[in-house]
């Protein structure tokens, strides 16, 4: 991260967090806690410092079905909950990504959160998105699987990131 960014955690009192997202140890319960009451932006910056340092700038894309990486945490999000805000839902996110193993991928649902939200979170330490891309819902203004598949390459590229699709091209299989 840059100076700017370094600069503001230190104003922050919250460096020493800095070290430690770098670092990969876990943060301690107290630490967790002084980031539930820190500015949303210096979370999201260390959570996505995290990110970056262990998981890259890879992005997979995959079915719900395909979720069967040992190493990969589906975010199940305060969106539904009480008068929670897309702010909520990515300061959550963001403290998933600093209390989880470094090495652990963070997955959210591009149909639950919705493709902006989701989007957005790419920047608060997620590293997957889950979805169908055969599904109108994904990105209603295209049709086809093709046409999704592009748009969200470029969503994603344009983000500075690169995309992995796996078997993003079937359709979700259905859960009882």
């Amino acid at each position: 991260m840059g100076k700017v960014f370094s600069r503001a955690l230190a104003q922050a009192g919250l460096s020493d967090l800095q070290e430690r997202a770098l670092s990969g140890e876990p943060f301690s319960s107290a630490e967790l806690a002084r980031l539930e009451g820190a500015d949303l932006l210096l979370v999201a910056g260390l959570a996505d410092l995290m990110r970056a340092q262990f998981r890259g700038d890879l992005v997979s894309f995959v079915r719900a079905s395909a979720l069967r990486e040992p190493e990969l945490r589906l975010f199940k999000g305060v969106a539904s909950e009480h008068g929670a805000t897309g702010a909520d839902v990515l300061r959550e996110l963001a403290i998933l990504r600093l209390s989880t193993k470094p090495s652990t991928g963070i997955a959210v649902s591009v149909e639950a959160l919705g493709l902006e939200l989701a989007q957005t979170a790419l920047l608060f330490g997620a590293d997957t998105l889950v979805g169908d891309l055969g599904n109108a819902r994904t990105l209603p203004l295209l049709d086809g699987v093709a046409a999704r598949r592009h748009e969200l390459a470029g969503l994603i590229a344009r983000s500075g990131r690169r995309v992995s699709f796996g078997d993003a091209e079937s359709s979700l299989e259905q859960r009882p």
